[in-house]
């Protein structure tokens, strides 16, 4: 991927475009400000390659994986907040466990740039303002792939290949063996421009999650066709099922973004119509005929729609839906207005603790209902697009933030039961400015097989505490019953849990893997965001009445006009069939 000098000015353009059209929709909402940084020179040469010995001015290139700094240094991080960080006893994101450890075992001073929430556009649009103004923070967080592309055209992200390979230990490079999809999602020409989110994508599929009250308040039984779903919102709806005596309940809930990666999403209602779903942008894959296409082509959306307005129209989903963001929802759950939603995997960490910590009420995931002589089909990312961590090119010690991994490696990972639970649980990982990812679901077929042995005997480390948390929490019933640690993983590692449900339609082909990988064409960069929005807009509409189900058709006509074909044409030269 050599980038000319045009390529970085027409990245330099689309990041101002797209500044400027934040402005206009209210501006930056970030809680915080970037930070002033010591003046660096510019990163020398092309496509974010930037000079680095892997030790900055204070550094020693003969000092090891974990060695302190004599001198302090400082770096800088953009912090994603939202509703699930916790904090204890006065912690801040500025003083925490993690920058105090860090400070105290390696003298690296952490300094907060900005904090923005991730549950809304927030951090997204302060990291766009930042990419217009090439002001990013020595390291920052981010899924968007199509902005990684951006940051290393535009030369703003470093090259750590070198940094990587010198300050890296054993322990921290060996998650390449084990997850090399990941870290080639962060390369270009072979060189690291970020540090991976170690993903396996099965566990994207999502689940439908029920209230148990609900359920036993009405006599119902789980449902497991899509029918039987529509019919058992009618009764959460009318039924008064929370035995209050007001008719306040919506049976399906439903946010704004009906195809956000979240809860409240209709990515499963369209997975049981065979339809890939994912976020609004959809997936590409090759159709029955063998060409590239992708999920909102399909004309089995007009089915799902159907359903969604038929629910819509009954009165069996919030007719507010429209203003509703992942926080409204969180009210929603917390207060007890929603019976069931379509949700990922993690659902019993959050949103649906909020109703077990305060009602004791367990909501439980379940597979998706499905639709007779049907298929489902989830659409995931392929793993190399998962989350990743990239650092700046004016970082002047691009080193310590290796460091800060192997640290976090050491502790949170590989340390004692009680470093797991000062550093990792209770969502303090989270403070930690680079961190190694490693999604608790992935850790699900062996802690299934020990708790379907009856003994943790054969784990160790983090899937041992694991196993421990999920069968403490018994079904409500056990000793860590109040701990919500074990509420989550119990809500996904376990019989009762969300991976037996993901592992089983990972088993039977039910998951469609998105063909665009870390090579994006430029016309996708460019029209992205455009084409999600109209999907959104197409949906909502069709949901609401504004616009007929059959004016789908037109819509595909004119999602392909607006550079939708051109960027099938461009993954078929990228990605072209085996």
């Amino acid at each position: 991927m050599k980038t000319k000098l045009s390529k970085r000015v027409l990245t330099l353009l689309l990041a101002l475009c797209l500044l400027v059209s934040l402005a206009a929709c209210g501006g930056d909402s970030s809680s915080g400000s970037s930070s002033s940084k010591p003046e660096s020179s510019e990163a020398s040469g092309s496509s974010g390659e930037a000079e680095s010995s892997g030790t900055g001015e204070t550094g020693n290139p003969d000092d090891g994986p974990l060695a302190p700094y004599a001198e302090p240094v400082t770096i800088t991080v953009g912090m994603q907040s939202s509703a699930v960080q916790q904090f204890k006893d006065g912690d801040t994101f500025e003083n925490n466990v993690w920058t105090r450890k860090i400070k105290d075992d390696l003298n690296i001073d952490v300094e907060i740039a900005f904090t923005a929430d991730i549950s809304t556009d927030a951090y997204n649009n302060k990291l766009n303002t930042l990419l217009a103004s090439d002001d990013l923070p020595d390291v920052f967080r981010h899924s968007d792939h199509t902005y990684f592309k951006q940051a290393y055209e535009a030369g703003y992200i470093m090259d750590i290949t070198g940094v990587y390979d010198q300050y890296a230990s054993d322990a921290v490079k060996a998650y390449e063996e084990q997850f090399p999809d990941c870290f080639e999602g962060v390369k270009f020409d072979g060189k690291m421009y970020a540090y991976p989110y170690m993903v396996d994508n099965f566990h994207q599929a999502f689940n439908l999650w029920i209230r148990d009250d609900w359920l036993e308040n009405t006599k119902s039984e789980p449902p497991t066709t899509v029918e039987e779903m529509v019919e058992l919102a009618r009764k959460f709806t009318k039924e008064d099922p929370d035995g209050n005596g007001v008719d306040d309940t919506y049976g399906f809930g439903m946010a704004g973004d009906v195809l956000q990666n979240n809860y409240g999403t209709l990515n499963g209602l369209f997975a049981a119509y065979g339809v890939p779903a994912f976020q609004s942008t959809g997936i590409f894959y090759r159709g029955e005929d063998g060409k590239i296409t992708n999920s909102y082509l399909n004309p089995a959306c007009k089915d799902a729609l159907t359903v969604a307005k038929q629910m819509y129209d009954e009165g069996l989903i919030d007719p507010e839906f429209v203003v509703k963001d992942v926080s409204n929802m969180e009210t929603d759950v917390a207060t007890g207005k929603i019976g069931m939603m379509y949700h990922a995997c993690w659902g019993d960490w959050h949103p649906f603790n909020l109703t077990y910590q305060a009602d004791g009420v367990i909501t439980r995931p379940y597979r998706i209902p499905v639709v007779d002589g049907i298929k489902p089909q989830m659409g995931v990312l392929s793993n190399q697009t998962g989350d990743l961590f990239m650092i700046s090119s004016k970082c002047e010690n691009p080193e310590a933030l290796i460091k800060i991994l192997n640290l976090y490696e050491k502790t949170a990972i590989s340390g004692s039961e009680e470093d797991f639970k000062t550093y990792w649980a209770d969502e303090q990982y989270r403070f930690c400015p680079i961190f190694i990812g490693i999604p608790t679901e992935l850790f699900s077929e062996q802690v299934l097989a020990a708790i379907d042995a009856g003994s943790g005997d054969s784990l160790g480390g983090t899937a041992l505490q694991y196993y421990n948390y999920s069968t403490g929490f018994g079904y409500g019933d056990g000793p860590l019953k109040d701990d919500t640690n074990a509420y989550g993983t119990w809500g996904q590692i376990s019989p009762y849990g969300s991976m037996p449900i993901d592992l089983a339609h990972q088993a039977a082909g039910e998951e469609v893997v998105n063909i665009m990988a870390n090579d994006i064409p430029d016309i996708w960069v460019q029209n992205s965001s455009v084409l999600g929005d109209m999907v959104l807009q197409e949906f909502t509409d069709i949901i609401t009445g504004v616009k007929p189900v059959d004016h789908f058709d037109q819509f595909v006509t004119e999602w392909l006009n607006a550079g939708g074909q051109e960027t099938i044409d461009e993954l078929e030269k990228l990605y072209p069939a085996e």
